[in-house]
């Protein structure tokens, strides 16, 4: 009985999933090669200001990552954010060839500039965000965080997003994946130290306070 019961529900999760990706006319979708430019210096950038401790409340991190454009992360995070569904998808949908877990943000809004301002919400997290909780992240603390942590996450070394906007309401949709995935509980979400002085591999030439 129980068991009829998880497929059924499954079964109309499913089906609404469908009937959304059916009912959804779109009037943009894609990420094409400057959206994808955009995209990765935006996340760059925004690790390199923490990295370099010129963000209020923030350590400098000496191990932060300089993060790269996945192609196979991409196109699952296109292929999710087709759904016309506003919420996320699972571990299981969203790993990759070479990933196994790959984090998520999500963005819904009809502001101008969708990716600027998905990237802004969720960096803007930031003045909710404890210094200690960067020591031991807490997944379950009293404000949402983990869009910020997620963006700033050391070990993260690749990304993926994809986009589209509705035709009927003009909301968009920035769906960005990361891998290695972060927000893991009671895990740090960058080790605090000068910029850049714990890097395996040497430095970032092109944002100087990241690792290459």
């Amino acid at each position: 009985m129980k068991l009829a019961i998880v497929y059924a529900i499954i079964a109309v999760v499913s089906a609404q999933v469908l009937l959304n990706a059916l009912c959804c006319r779109m009037s943009e979708r894609g990420v094409d090669d400057k959206m994808k430019a955009k995209l990765l210096d935006l996340h760059n950038k925004f690790r390199q200001k923490v990295a370099n401790g010129q963000q209020p409340n923030q350590p400098s991190a000496s191990n932060m990552k300089e993060v790269h454009w996945d192609d196979e992360i991409a196109t699952k995070a296109q292929q999710i954010v087709e759904r016309c569904v506003f919420q996320h998808s699972t571990y299981e949908e969203r790993k990759t060839s070479k990933y196994p877990i790959v984090g998520e943000n999500i963005y819904m809004g009809s502001y101008a500039n969708p990716l600027d301002t998905a990237m802004n919400m969720w960096f803007d997290e930031v003045k909710d965000v404890n210094p200690s909780v960067l020591q031991r992240f807490n997944f379950n603390g009293p404000k949402v965080i983990g869009h910020y942590t997620q963006l700033v996450w050391a070990e993260t070394e690749a990304i993926g997003c994809g986009y589209m906007k509705k035709a009927d309401d003009g909301q968009a949709y920035v769906f960005c994946q990361y891998a290695p995935g972060g927000n893991y509980q009671d895990q740090s979400v960058y080790k605090q130290g000068p910029p850049a002085s714990a890097c395996p591999s040497g430095k970032s030439s092109k944002y100087p306070g990241l690792c290459s």
